[in-house]
């Protein structure tokens, strides 16, 4: 039986940010909430580009998110409400009024909720968990089942990081796709499709890697 870590403690300022972001608006999305943090202070929720990195900084929000709903319903100042593209805050007499039911939604067993309030996940979770994580999604949105990884396939992910002819490695592939995402990523103007070819070259190269 593996023991309960110590939960961090709220940042400084954490509480009243959010809490001054979300009473004047009706919905913000977790990238603005992280960039809107980060700007007032708060680093260690910055967007970033490298797996791990983005991966703590979201991890991290929505574990104090989750702490926070259950601490503004003892309070009675609103039902906090985390999707990442929809946080906001319902006023605590229409989540009781509402279809579901008498605040069911209040009570209901959530496992999304009990994987971020389980602090370890946040502590062992490392890189390649992330990118497995990562990978599944991708594969999942595409609808594309796990296939053995050609040597058409490698050449081609070599072609689209501009790493042909190249002795490959973690390494130098993790670095290369850093560089291309400071050009393509969406967030910073560049195509979408571009980027998604980007990242499904990344985790093909690092999948026949790991099988060399």
């Amino acid at each position: 039986m593996r023991e309960t870590p110590e939960l961090p403690p709220l940042p400084e300022r954490f509480e009243s940010l959010i809490w001054e972001c979300l009473k004047t608006r009706q919905t913000i999305s977790e990238y603005q909430l992280m960039r809107y943090l980060a700007e007032e202070g708060l680093t260690e929720f910055k967007p970033d580009l490298d797996p791990l990195i983005m991966f703590r900084a979201h991890f991290l929000l929505f574990h104090l998110l989750y702490r926070l709903q259950d601490h503004w319903i003892l309070e009675s100042r609103g039902w906090l409400s985390i999707y990442t593209t929809d946080i906001h805050l319902k006023a605590m007499d229409s989540v009781m009024s509402s279809q579901e039911g008498s605040g069911q939604e209040l009570f209901q067993d959530d496992p999304v909720k009990s994987y971020y309030l389980d602090y370890s996940e946040f502590l062992n979770t490392q890189e390649e968990d992330v990118l497995s994580l990562l990978d599944d999604f991708w594969r999942k949105m595409a609808g594309s089942p796990i296939h053995a990884i050609g040597p058409e396939d490698r050449l081609q992910a070599q072609q689209r990081l501009g790493l042909e002819g190249q002795t490959l490695s973690m390494q130098s592939v993790k670095v290369q796709f850093r560089t291309l995402c400071q050009l393509h990523h969406p967030d910073k103007g560049g195509d979408p499709l571009v980027f998604r070819q980007i990242c499904d070259a990344k985790e093909l190269l690092i999948q026949s890697l790991k099988v060399m």
